[in-house]
């Protein structure tokens, strides 16, 4: 007998994708219609999918993105229908509605740990008894939370910041489908999830490329002073840099190379994005990303290209030699 789909809706980064991997472990034997999603899109995709395509019988999730108020108070209106929904965060910005919502659950901090969704999402179905804990699960699952959460630095986890390589040196389709066969023991009796040879060459020779991309973009980055009114005004001197790639590990170095910036703004144009890096435990990136219409983390934190931050970030960087 068929099974209604599972439809998944989730980031378009490494954690996103691999809460997508683990839906398509766990729910082998059904139809996983995977969606990829921003953070600045979900709601308005959640709302025409329930709008144009839900059916009954169907199970939507939602992982490490939230949804805004409009697009929660449709969905709750869904739940009490009778319809099966989900969302599993980790960002700060989205804690209001898991105080709101029993669908929504999100958690920024767990037996002390920073959680990804991935590792949210992976406690999840094992509580449901969806998917059973395997030793090369858990590896991997420890992979993506502890790059998603920057532990992978403090802890010299090298792994987890190659893992993220590779990810964007693949479709997102093939990197996918090669991760799920080692997940699931395909053809290998390892319990850690290891790179192939190929893959280790292809990290290696993307690691060199990296390191002098930040030093071109090291030499690039303006400093600016940036009047910002939150509880109270606060001028922060940060690091503005046009950058098109590699905004995690860039951002650390910059920050890292530079101590008199608060935190780095790095604009890319072509996605109408700005993403933003801090390594002080005195800066708030979250609070600061949602001040201008973003979210996310305290040391890692986005928004979108709008008036006031073209204001704020992109013009000042322009006038600036």
């Amino acid at each position: 007998m068929h099974q209604p789909a599972i439809i998944h809706f989730t980031d378009k980064d490494l954690d996103g994708e691999s809460c997508a991997i683990l839906s398509r472990i766990a729910y082998a034997g059904q139809e996983v219609l995977v969606r990829g999603v921003s953070p600045y899109t979900v709601s308005q995709e959640i709302e025409t999918f329930i709008e144009q395509e839900l059916a009954p019988g169907m199970s939507v999730v939602i992982t490490d993105v939230s949804v805004n108020e409009k697009a929660a108070a449709l969905i709750q209106k869904q739940v009490a229908r009778g319809h099966s929904f989900v969302l599993i965060d980790h960002h700060p910005t989205a804690l209001p509605l898991s105080a709101k919502y029993d669908w929504a659950n999100v958690v920024v901090e767990e037996a002390g740990k920073k959680p990804s969704a991935t590792s949210l999402y992976y406690d999840y179905l094992i509580q449901k008894g969806a998917l059973a804990p395997t030793d090369v699960l858990s590896h991997y699952v420890e992979l993506v939370r502890a790059f998603d959460t920057w532990d992978w630095e403090t802890s010299g986890n090298d792994q987890a910041h190659q893992l993220n390589l590779l990810f964007y040196l693949a479709e997102r389709e093939t990197f996918a489908d090669q991760v799920i066969g080692r997940l699931r023991g395909e053809g290998d009796d390892t319990d850690q999830f290891v790179f192939t040879e190929w893959e280790a060459i292809l990290i290696y020779a993307e690691e060199r490329k990296i390191a002098a991309y930040e030093q071109k973009k090291l030499r690039q980055m303006k400093r600016l002073p940036v009047d910002i009114d939150l509880d109270k005004p606060k001028q922060y001197t940060v690091g503005v840099v046009f950058l098109e790639q590699y905004h995690s590990t860039t951002g650390s170095f910059l920050c890292k190379s530079d101590e008199t910036i608060d935190f780095v703004a790095m604009l890319d144009p072509g996605k109408g994005r700005i993403s933003l890096r801090t390594n002080r435990d005195d800066v708030d990136l979250s609070v600061i990303a949602a001040h201008y219409g973003g979210g996310g983390h305290p040391k890692a934190a986005g928004c979108s290209f709008t008036g006031l931050t073209l204001k704020t970030f992109v013009y000042p960087a322009l006038r600036v030699h």
